[in-house]
């Protein structure tokens, strides 16, 4: 995992945008400290926990699960629970929760040697509808209609729900839509984008596509130009806002509008825009007209 870009991405969570999660899951608490560096990371091969969050009386730790929990996962879960009570030296409890796309919502006890008795939960997404939550949100940008920041944490959650398509496809579909919403006026916005992250990063191969999704999350313009190049390429076209369109012909101007307008809105100049995206002082003035 990229650790590094990773923490650049959840340092800027604010409490609020944890709440929503928490409120997913059935969680309730006041406090809500996000803890991605000080205790998330145990090990730096194999046993890093995806989030942990510090509540009122509560550490939570929160596990994202493509496949049926096994005995291996069951005592990577315990290695978490004991690493973060020695690391963190703390009286409160210890909570984790597995979010699955496979398996029933249900309290699981792991019993190790007869003697030690570790429980957790498992919160299931399975009987979610993630196609449901794609076609909702690409509707509401078609028609110019506010986005919940509920409605943003199913959509970072997408790739763990029940869909048509495979997780690979669900992950980009997520983070396609994700990359063309303006989520500056959101405040689950740092959260969205590190959840996404994080699912792209634990359950796509690795390669090209995954670095590619990965750096265009992080921010970079270069990345994100590479990225509308490779759905291009790919043929992967959703038509999620006005001037992106299907097709290989055009696609590569498509995409360049697509980045000029990302770049207009963190305000970047008419000149770096043109460097970056080879379009025409002309172009660039027309598509600042119609935000």
């Amino acid at each position: 995992m990229a650790k590094k870009q990773e923490d650049i991405l959840f340092k800027d969570v604010a409490e609020e945008e944890v709440g929503v999660l928490l409120k997913r899951i059935n969680i309730k608490s006041k406090k809500k400290k996000l803890n991605p560096t000080e205790i998330r990371f145990i090990d730096a091969k194999i046993l890093i926990a995806d989030i942990i969050i510090e509540l009122d009386n509560l550490i939570l730790i929160i596990e994202f699960q493509s496949t049926a929990v096994d005995s291996d996962d069951k005592d990577r879960f315990l290695a978490y629970f004991s690493m973060v009570n020695f690391k963190k030296n703390t009286k409160k409890d210890i909570k984790l929760v597995v979010i699955s796309t496979v398996e029933e919502s249900k309290k699981i006890i792991h019993i190790i040697k007869d003697t030690i008795k570790f429980t957790f939960d498992i919160y299931s997404l399975m009987d979610e509808d993630g196609d449901i939550i794609i076609n909702n949100i690409e509707t509401k940008i078609r028609n110019n209609k506010k986005i919940t920041d509920e409605e943003l944490i199913d959509l970072s959650l997408v790739p763990l729900m029940n869909s048509k398509n495979t997780q690979e496809q669900q992950i980009e579909k997520s983070v396609n839509l994700i990359l063309s919403i303006d989520l500056e006026k959101n405040k689950v916005k740092n959260l969205v984008k590190s959840i996404a992250y994080l699912l792209a990063d634990k359950f796509l191969e690795d390669g090209d596509k995954k670095t590619a999704i990965c750096d265009a999350l992080g921010g970079k313009m270069s990345a994100i130009y590479d990225y509308g190049q490779r759905q291009k390429e790919e043929g992967i076209r959703e038509g999620i806002k006005e001037g992106i369109e299907e097709g290989k012909k055009e696609g590569k101007k498509e995409t360049n509008k697509k980045m000029a307008l990302y770049m207009m809105k963190k305000g970047e100049s008419d000149e770096e825009i043109q460097k970056e995206t080879e379009l025409s002082l002309e172009e660039i003035q027309e598509i600042r007209k119609n935000i």
